[in-house]
């Protein structure tokens, strides 16, 4: 959950058009507080950096806000208050986003207020917000990946909409770049489900999918008693094989980017998701009892790793 947030808080923010204690004045309020949202949260790759235009990064801080919330509840507020109440939650939240979209929205809630803003300075459409409550709202039903297609499935609604709303925000839009930018946002989705293993199990979901498997026991005994197979191993390898597959086909993506600080923001995001991807692998034998995070010595890695393509960044117009 974000730091320092009550469930409370998380309604007030999410439900109700006053804001509650949040309430805010102006838009500078409301998109300081999206930006405190999405700097709360650890990433595996930078968030809306300084590589972006100012206008640019302040709506992504937006974007970040409303998805990092909207999770929250479908991890938080379901599990404290039930599924009811988180599915109300996100019901609630689709009514202002479709109120900020149309430009109706009057309230001093500073998510609505500053979601309203980045519709009316952008040409953003609702879809993509839209797609990201349903991925939330299959969070809050949880049900196993039968296959690897459900799995991509998931992905098309979790995590691909960020890069879609990340490239129309310069512009940037076309058949191409949306197989390489939903090859690169579902590789990155799927590395979070690897690294996160240990933690999905205290929510009882696991994201391998079944067909990986010899039958849905082995994933009902390790959720239980935390036992792991030779079966469950193979089922986390395949899945590590399909991040890796899935990273490789978005290798040329930042190289299809006019814009220099877009194009060295894709290329981190790639080399710190090749990194974690990396650690991944290196600890698999102990992913479901703990998290592998970056750390220094990684940075370090990926600045060096950065270096090799400065030439590149420099010289492509």
């Amino acid at each position: 959950m974000i730091p320092n947030f009550t469930f409370t808080d998380l309604s007030d923010i999410s439900c109700t058009s006053h804001g509650g204690k949040f309430a805010i004045d102006t838009i500078e309020q409301s998109l300081k507080f999206c930006e405190s949202i999405a700097k709360s949260h650890y990433e595996n790759f930078p968030v809306a950096s300084l590589l972006l235009p100012t206008s640019i990064r302040s709506h992504v801080m937006v974007i970040y806000a409303f998805s990092r919330i909207a999770d929250d509840i479908a991890d938080e507020l379901s599990l404290e208050y039930g599924k009811e109440k988180a599915e109300h939650a996100l019901t609630i939240m689709h009514h202002f986003v479709k109120q900020a979209h149309v430009g109706i929205y009057k309230g001093k809630n500073p998510l609505w207020t500053a979601l309203q803003h980045v519709f009316e300075k952008t040409s953003l459409p609702i879809l993509p917000f839209e797609r990201l409550l349903n991925a939330f709202l299959s969070d809050v039903h949880f049900q196993f990946p039968a296959t690897k297609k459900d799995l991509l499935e998931y992905c098309h609604n979790s995590a691909n909409p960020i890069g879609e709303l990340l490239l129309r925000l310069f512009g940037l839009w076309n058949s191409d770049i949306q197989k390489q930018s939903d090859s690169l946002c579902s590789a990155l989705q799927i590395i979070n489900f690897i690294q996160d293993i240990s933690i999905d199990r205290s929510k009882d979901r696991f994201y391998v999918p079944l067909e990986y498997l010899d039958s849905h026991e082995i994933v009902e005994n390790y959720l239980a008693i935390g036992e792991i197979t030779p079966k469950f191993s193979s089922a986390v390898s395949k899945m590590i094989i399909d991040a890796d597959s899935l990273m490789s086909k978005s290798d040329s993506l930042p190289w299809k980017i006019s814009n220099k600080g877009l194009r060295i923001e894709l290329l981190l995001i790639q080399c710190s998701g090749q990194r974690i991807l990396k650690k991944c692998k290196k600890q698999e034998h102990i992913l479901p009892l703990q998290r592998p995070k970056l750390e220094f010595i990684d940075y370090v890695a990926i600045f060096l790793r950065m270096l090799i393509f400065t030439p590149m960044i420099v010289l492509k117009r």
